[in-house]
Formats: C-alpha cells, structure tokens, sequence
C-alpha cells in the first residue's frame, strides 16, 4: 500500500471511529481499524463486533493495499503530524509508515486476514429520511435512555412505524423510568420492525457524531437483529438489544387540569441558576405555578438558597410540584420551539411536556415529593 491523503481528511475519518473502538479490548483487533487502500480511494473499517462503520476517504492511491492499526495511536498522530499531506506506505513486518513534511512515524500493524469479518446482512425494508431529521430523532430520544446495565428493555430506543395524521411516521421512544422521551418522522419506502427493536446507547452516541445534520438523505435497512444505515461514503451497521420494551403509552398523560406555557429559553436560564444551588442532582426543586408566574425555589445548607420567578400562561387552578431540574434541561436543550407546555393532572401524576411549534416529539417527567 502507498498513498498520498489530505491530513484533514484523514483526521475527521478517524475522529467517526473513536466512539467504535474498543480500546481496552481482549481481543486486540477490536482496537484496530482496518485501511484498505483501492483504485478509487482509501476505505475505512472500524467495529467492535456490535457496531461497524464503513467510510470512504478521498485519496490519490499509488499502490493498493491494506493493514489494520491502532486507530486511537494513529489518530493522535495524524492530528499532530505537520503538513497537510500525509504518505501511508505498508513497511516491512507489517508497520504502517506515516509520513509528513520532515516527520515520520512507524507504527505497528496487523494483516488483513487478522482483522474481524464484517457479519452477513439480509435487509428486510429500508425506509429513507434526511441525515438531518434522523439526527433530530437520536437527539430528541437518547438522552432517556437508561444507562443501569442490568435494567433490560431500558437500555436502549424503541423504534415503531407509527400512523399520525394520515402519514406514516418512524418514532423513536426513550425511557429510564424517570422520565420518557418520543421523537418520530415521516419516511418513505417500505420497513419491517420487530417487536423487540432497540437500538443500543453505543450506537445512539456514534450515529449522534457521525452525521453532520444536513439534507442528504439516508437509508435504513433493517435486518434479523440489526440495521444498516447508509449514505455516499458511510455505512454504519450496528445489533439490536434483544430487551422488549415496556408499554410507554400508559404512562403517558392523556389530559391535564393543569397546562403552563413558558418560554424555552427563559426557563433554561433560570434553571441552570437554579442548578448552581441545588447539590444533589436527585433531589427535587420546588416548582409553584400561580397567577401566571411560575416559582422555582431551592434552599440548601451549604451552598445557599435561591429563586427564580417567571412568567407564564396558566390554565387551572395553582399547582406545586417537584422536579428533577437536569431532567427538565436535557428536554429544553433537544426542543426546537421557543415556548414549550407542562401538562399535569395533579402534583405527583406524570408530567407531559410539548414543544408548542413542533408536534414531531414529547416528552414525560415523573415529577418528585417535595419532603
């Protein structure tokens, strides 16, 4: 193998792969990725045997070739190499040789035939979205995921084709018991989801990193116990949790006496105040909404007390109620709308939370006794 590559193009081809590998893997190759260097380029392989990504870099390929090599070492040296084109030649004793301007690196590497295979997939139906709306529901959805090993079902997102409105939509559904997150998206084409279909937290975070947000489209091909996503230059193929979910839809409020609307960005301002004084993370903050204000006290020992007073648009009768305040700014940092809406029977009955511009998603927050 020798060939020539920008070192940008190099660096961010790495960069997708850190999230993949294992890096303190027993079996050594988990920590690898795999060059192979062909007529039209330089393609990437990285998988930890779960999850696999597939990417084409640009590159001007004087002799193909390929080697596995570390890809946390080599990316640390990529990004500090000096010029902006890199030469990989294959050395002898399978050494990878990174060279740039007067700098030059040989690294250990592994043959090909080392490396892990890439397991079989039989697509069942691949539906077909834009990169930016697919990242909207990762987003809107992961950060509920339950991150207890043991808590089997919760550990990752429930996938479903959904009917709303007429149209058919791809919905995402998050819980760790605490609180719920749903995200769904009109697709086209045809998809065959199992009922046990969760998409692990590993996956979540690298597919949250490896698309940028824009209008490309991509497809989703779902198999026996996995899915591949695919767009030009990238496949991205990961295993499903076998965890059947629970029914998210009785918890979910079909009415509340109690509807406040408040505005996004003035409720997150007063809550991370709010969060400098609050020391446990799981204790509750006192919310009272009365008289089109909503107040939010916290008093601790320690560090202080503190209030925070807004205005609101109030339906029903004054309410106080307790809730887990990172909980609540993990939902305002995934909402696009400016004004959201809190929706309660009573103080300790779930609390439904909408984005008021967009119905694409809500959200469920267990609220907590203020003792």
């Amino acid at each position: 193998m020798d060939l020539y590559i920008d070192r940008d193009e190099l660096s961010r081809g790495l960069a997708r792969v850190q999230g993949i590998i294992e890096r303190r893997a027993t079996v050594p190759m988990l920590s690898h990725v795999l060059f192979h260097a062909h007529s039209d380029g330089l393609r990437m392989t990285a998988t930890d045997t779960e999850v696999a990504y597939i990417g084409e870099l640009a590159a001007n390929v004087q002799k193909p070739g390929e080697i596995a090599v570390d890809a946390a070492n080599l990316f640390q040296v990529v990004r500090a190499l000096p010029e902006p084109t890199v030469r990989l030649t294959i050395a002898s004793g399978n050494r990878l040789d990174v060279s740039s301007g007067r700098s030059q690196f040989k690294l250990p590497g592994a043959t090909a035939q080392d490396y892990p295979a890439m397991a079989a997939f039989d697509a069942r139906g691949t539906a077909k979205m834009s990169e930016r709306v697919l990242r909207r529901l990762v987003e809107q959805s992961s950060f509920a995921v339950a991150a207890e090993e043991h808590r089997f079902g919760l550990n990752g997102a429930h996938m479903e084709e959904r009917t709303v409105n007429g149209k058919r939509v791809l919905r995402m559904v998050a819980t760790d018991g605490h609180r719920l997150s749903a995200a769904e998206a009109p697709f086209e084409g045809e998809v065959a989801l199992a009922p046990r279909m969760l998409v692990p937290r590993k996956a979540l975070n690298v597919l949250r990193k490896l698309f940028e947000g824009d209008d490309q489209s991509v497809e989703l091909s779902f198999g026996e116990g996995a899915i591949r996503l695919q767009r030009p230059g990238h496949t991205f193929w990961f295993r499903l949790l076998d965890g059947e979910f629970p029914d998210y839809e009785a918890v979910v409020p079909k009415e509340g006496k109690h509807r406040i609307t408040v505005g996004r960005d003035e409720l997150a301002a007063a809550l991370k105040r709010v969060a400098i004084v609050v020391q446990d993370r799981a204790r509750a903050v006192k919310f009272a909404f009365k008289d089109g204000e909503l107040e939010i006290q916290v008093q601790n020992l320690d560090r202080g007390e503190v209030t925070e007073t807004l205005q609101v648009e109030m339906e029903g009768e004054a309410v106080v109620a307790g809730f887990n305040v990172r909980y609540l700014q993990e939902i305002l940092s995934v909402v696009q709308g400016s004004s959201i809406r809190l929706e309660m029977a009573h103080p300790l009955a779930p609390c439904l939370v909408r984005d008021l511009e967009h119905d694409d998603c809500f959200f469920v927050v267990m609220p907590m006794r203020l003792d």
